[in-house]
């Protein structure tokens, strides 16, 4: 029995594959901006990878994976119960160093998002996709900010606000592990099920 567990674990060892991803992203240098009671926070969604493959002696492989633009914004705005009901944008840019400016035209952002309630007991959320890629070069749009215009509906009626959002590229970096034989059982078992991916990650808990 005990040579048959180490033939398995011979066999079983070389069968990893470690991912490691690297995630550009952009995230606020400053406090969440509010508009009539709600805090604002703006996500920047990866819509391409660049990849290689590493492989050494006792590992099947080591995938790199970077996570890169262009991107896709989702505006999100966080409220309390019973008080925002949703909002609007009415005019939206992008501007940056070396006289960068991406204003983005009205039907990218067009629509309405409701708040509805989160996880989080007493905070609702709303998220609006915005239309368009945006490709940002990361050596010369390191810092950028975002200015918008929105309109949110309170139980009181409308309120006109102007959001400044300024924002700093980050890189996150993490890792992953997968054992080829256990994904091909996996595979196999479950090969007449429907895989649907995710469209989109899902939107944050806070500001």
């Amino acid at each position: 029995m005990r040579p048959l567990l180490s033939l398995l674990a011979l066999v079983w060892l070389p069968s990893c594959v470690h991912v490691f991803t690297t995630h550009y992203d952009y995230q606020a240098t400053a406090p969440a901006p509010t508009a009539a009671g709600s805090a604002f926070r703006v996500e920047f969604i990866p819509k391409a990878t660049e990849s290689g493959i590493a492989v050494s002696a006792m590992v099947v492989g080591g995938a790199m994976v970077s996570e890169v633009g262009p991107y896709q914004m989702r505006l999100h705005a966080f409220g309390q119960p019973g008080d925002q009901q949703w909002f609007e944008i009415k005019s939206l840019r992008l501007s940056g160093a070396d006289h960068f400016e991406a204003p983005m035209q009205a039907r990218g952002f067009q629509g309405r998002a409701e708040f509805t309630p989160t996880q989080t007991p007493g905070t609702t959320r709303a998220s609006l996709l915005l239309g368009p890629y945006i490709s940002l070069d990361a050596k010369k749009q390191h810092d950028i900010v975002l200015d918008a215009e929105v309109v949110v509906k309170r139980r009181s009626g409308p309120t006109r606000s102007t959001l400044h959002i300024p924002l700093a590229l980050t890189k996150t970096k993490r890792r992953e592990s997968t054992n080829v034989i256990a994904e091909i059982a996996h595979d196999i078992r479950d090969r007449d099920k429907p895989m649907i991916p995710d469209a989109l990650p899902p939107p944050p808990e806070k500001p």
